[in-house]
């Protein structure tokens, strides 16, 4: 394992350095990480960014507590309809922007924006010229 560790540091070394694309830094992790059959053990946000004119959102993990996912938004998005969680939602803004409502009040989210939503609260995400990209966890579990 010490080996892997070096060969992920390494990875993150030349990756913030600019000497190798996202692309290829997200290839690369999901071959260090996959287990023995192929499957990424810890997902890679940014190779599950998607581009299109639907949102998307994909599962990363869940337990007994919490539910973690991304989620892309194009742009042009929202239709004004609020809806509420059971528990807290938790969202970080990996890219992009956003217009974001929670219990009327409004503001503007970008990139490494962390916003609490509390349970019940009624919220909603509008996007402009933007994508958004982002992480959330609801904790319990929406599912």
């Amino acid at each position: 394992m010490a080996n892997k560790n070096f060969e992920v540091q390494q990875l993150f070394k030349a990756y913030r350095g600019g000497l190798i694309t996202q692309e290829l830094f997200a290839q690369e992790m999901d071959e260090l990480v996959a287990d023995g059959n192929g499957h990424a053990v810890v997902p890679n946000v940014f190779a599950l960014r998607r581009d299109g004119a639907k949102a998307t959102q994909k599962m990363l993990g869940k337990t007994p507590q919490t539910e973690s996912m991304v989620f892309t938004i194009p742009p042009g998005f929202g239709d004004g309809r609020e809806n509420s969680h059971r528990g807290d939602q938790l969202i970080y803004v990996i890219e992009g922007k956003a217009t974001c409502r929670v219990s009327g009040k409004e503001c503007e989210i970008k990139a490494g924006d962390f916003v609490t939503i509390p349970a019940g609260a009624p919220h909603t995400l509008r996007t402009g010229d933007e994508k958004l990209f982002a992480l959330t966890v609801f904790a319990p579990p929406e599912r």
